[in-house]
């Protein structure tokens, strides 16, 4: 029986041991304080070496972010703690964009955006073109990425583009000058017809266009586009004053007239004032007229 309780007394005796050297001893022992380095901007490798170098524990948790590197530590640089405790490391990681499809869109329109989409995330842009009639030129009728697909770097963008000889949008002829639009007129085969009306705008100037622009147009086509064109209004010239004011009402543009006094002539433009010249269909004549 002595043996027996010989055999207790030292399980017993081992069992206590092993609670006191994994449980008792370290709480009474390793006291160690350590001070949290500071590896913000870091890279990931940079900073998890810091944190080896100074026996600090940590655990890692990615947030998104514009820089793939160490933003944070969870107690901040240079809190002491002690050497069991973990630390929440956080580094930032670069999520990869959704392409958002460019199908149905002018190139010319979109082309810086997309420029600085490939330059940003690291595209090839590859620009082909293909002959169709069936839509406007320069219309983006194929793309190699698939809408909402992630960007990553060194994926190749390729852009078909349309190539139409047949068809164009109508450019805004507004504020131009006759000379450079008949050039435009010529080239896309327009019939057009020309008024000349006097107006107190520059001579040869456009004022009036019967097709809005953007509107898309059909080379060759048997439609006519009309022109109305200021032909200016000379020091000595004597404004209709009725016609002036009707024609202005007819183009749809707004008109304000303030009569003034006159113990001479009635009736009869005294000055004028043009706000917003410009602007498609968003004129204004301020007109001063004798009563």
């Amino acid at each position: 029986m002595k043996w027996v309780l010989r055999l207790w007394m030292v399980t017993l005796a081992i069992v206590l041991l092993w609670i006191y050297f994994l449980f008792i001893s370290p709480k009474i022992f390793n006291n160690t304080i350590l001070t949290i380095p500071d590896v913000v901007n870091l890279k990931e490798e940079e900073a998890i070496e810091e944190l080896k170098q100074k026996k600090v524990k940590y655990q890692i948790t990615y947030i998104e972010s514009d820089k793939e590197v160490a933003l944070k530590t969870i107690p901040y640089a240079g809190t002491s703690i002690k050497a069991d405790y973990i630390v929440s490391l956080y580094i930032g990681k670069i999520m990869p964009m959704a392409y958002q499809s460019y199908l149905g869109r002018i190139y010319e329109d979109v082309a810086g955006e997309i420029e600085l989409m490939c330059n940003n995330y690291g595209l090839h842009l590859k620009i082909e073109y293909e002959e169709n009639n069936t839509v406007v030129k320069g219309m983006i009728i194929k793309e190699s990425l698939v809408d909402g697909s992630a960007l990553n770097q060194g994926d190749e963008l390729c852009l078909t583009i349309a190539v139409n000889h047949l068809s164009f949008f109508m450019p805004d002829f507004i504020g131009m000058s006759i000379e450079g639009a008949l050039a435009l007129i010529e080239e896309y085969h327009l019939k057009v017809n020309l008024t000349y009306i006097p107006t107190p705008i520059d001579e040869d100037i456009i004022i009036f266009q019967s097709t809005p622009p953007n509107t898309l147009i059909h080379k060759d086509n048997p439609y006519t586009l009309d022109l109305y064109v200021s032909k200016g209004v000379k020091t000595t010239t004597v404004v209709d004053v009725d016609f002036f004011v009707e024609t202005i009402l007819n183009l749809g543009y707004t008109l304000e007239i303030n009569y003034i006094d006159s113990n001479h002539f009635s009736n009869k433009l005294v000055a004028f004032e043009v706000q917003k010249l410009y602007d498609y269909n968003i004129v204004k004549y301020i007109l001063w007229i004798t009563k």
